[in-house]
């Protein structure tokens, strides 16, 4: 099964014909703060995914590589907890919640954890397990973990291995988890870049990624998992896991009708009908936005807010979908990340501000082109984009990776996948950072 990408990670695509003219951008006073730099070893090493914060200001997060298991080249990853000093001014104390080992242990997170009211965390490694995903370059097809607080420490167990489509082609399980969400009673529900429905022609063979759910487990049982859709040719690579307040499942895929991308919503089950997908919107890369990102937000007033890579090497946007009457969405774009010193490569969805305010982190761009954090401001029916901080690449960390969350303070946390120091081959392994809004 080969993992299919769209193009623009093979270079860039022509230039959009129709260019949206961007708000102007400011650079704000706002300076980053850097948490933990990360040391390569068995603390981690390149984190990859946006954090959580819990009521005491407790960061909790995970590393794609690090960790100290021989299994894996670089470590098989870890899952780390960040708590704030006990002092002013001191110094913030990581703790090892659990290092991947590889095999059925799980290896390389990939996406963020989430967090269920009794505190117990929930996550995705993207290989390891006990699945057969060896002919797309992993070793496993990934799981679906839970780390449950026990005493002083942490209970870690794999609660899901996915299967893959071992025989290469019809309809299989899913492989490679990138997202997960809780619905209204507790079931997880996620989406999973390879598996379900898969076509061997003489390019090779294609899988084009499923979205699933695991069933909460019932008295003493384990967690149930299924497929609820497959994705079939074009529309396939889903990402995101958002529900709104009616239930419904919105996500986004990497191609789409046009090849840009498109936006689905999933509908629960009525009566004996199983979940009912659309496409809400479809990309066609003429000034829309192209190859929607990881990570959705809505508002108060039901509109969906997004952030595209942009067709080809430039014209990243962020996104709004609006419903209209008499259902559907019409979509427009917020902003566009023009010139460089902007940003440019978001590196997953906004998120959304008391005021309305759209935050967020490009992976490329800023002032030295090492990335950078961005707020668009609403203003008048247009966005205004305030830098708050460009990354320099060194001690500060470099190339931010997996967007942010709100934490105590209301203050901006993130990460970067390199930069903090001098290991890892002199790149640096990566930090926590925050930044005050």
């Amino acid at each position: 099964m080969q993992r299919k990408w769209p193009c623009f990670f093979f270079g860039s695509l022509s230039l959009l014909l129709t260019i949206v003219v961007p708000a102007s951008v400011a650079f704000a006073s706002s300076t980053e703060q850097v948490l933990y730099r990360f040391q390569g070893g068995s603390d981690g090493n390149s984190p990859q995914a946006s954090m959580i914060a819990d009521k005491a200001g407790n960061l909790y997060g995970t590393t794609s590589l690090g960790g100290g298991s021989a299994n894996c080249t670089n470590g098989c990853g870890t899952a780390f907890k960040l708590a704030p000093p006990t002092q002013t001014g001191g110094a913030w104390t990581e703790t090892i919640l659990h290092s991947f080992q590889g095999g059925a242990d799980g290896a390389t997170p990939f996406g963020g954890l989430i967090a269920d009211a009794a505190g117990n965390l929930f996550g995705m490694t993207s290989a390891g397990g006990n699945g057969n995903c060896a002919n797309v370059g992993l070793t496993g097809c990934g799981t679906v973990f839970e780390l449950s607080p026990s005493g002083t420490g942490w209970t870690y167990q794999v609660i899901y291995s996915f299967q893959g489509v071992p025989s290469g082609n019809g309809n299989g399980d899913a492989g490679w988890p990138n997202a997960l969400a809780f619905d209204k009673v507790g079931n997880l529900l996620g989406t999973a870049y390879d598996g379900g429905h898969c076509v061997t022609n003489e390019t090779g063979t294609n899988c084009y990624g499923a979205v699933f759910e695991l069933k909460k487990p019932s008295g003493s049982g384990g967690w149930n998992e299924h497929i609820v859709l497959r994705f079939f040719g074009p529309t396939g690579g889903p990402a995101s896991a958002t529900f709104d307040k009616a239930g419904n499942l919105y996500g986004t895929a990497l191609w789409g009708t046009f090849g840009f991308g498109l936006v689905f919503k999933l509908a629960p089950p009525t009566g004996k009908s199983g979940w009912t997908e659309s496409a809400i919107y479809n990309f066609q890369g003429n000034g829309d936005g192209g190859f929607p990102l990881p990570g959705l937000v809505f508002d108060a007033a039901g509109n969906l807010y997004g952030a595209c890579l942009g067709p080809g090497y430039g014209f990243s946007s962020v996104f709004r979908l609006s419903p209209v009457q008499g259902g559907g969405f019409s979509e427009s774009v917020l902003y566009n990340f023009t010139p460089v010193s902007q940003g440019y490569l978001p590196t997953g969805g906004p998120i959304l501000g008391k005021n309305g305010d759209l935050f967020g982190t490009t992976s490329e761009g800023g002032a030295v082109s090492r990335g950078a954090v961005y707020d668009l401001v609403p203003s008048g029916g247009a966005y205004t984009e305030n830098v708050l901080y460009s990354f320099q690449g060194g001690t500060d960390g470099a190339v931010p990776a997996g967007g942010l969350n709100f934490g105590k303070g209301g203050a901006l946390y993130g990460t970067t996948a390199i930069g903090g120091g001098t290991g890892c081959g002199g790149n640096g392994c990566g930090t926590v950072f925050r930044v005050m809004p």
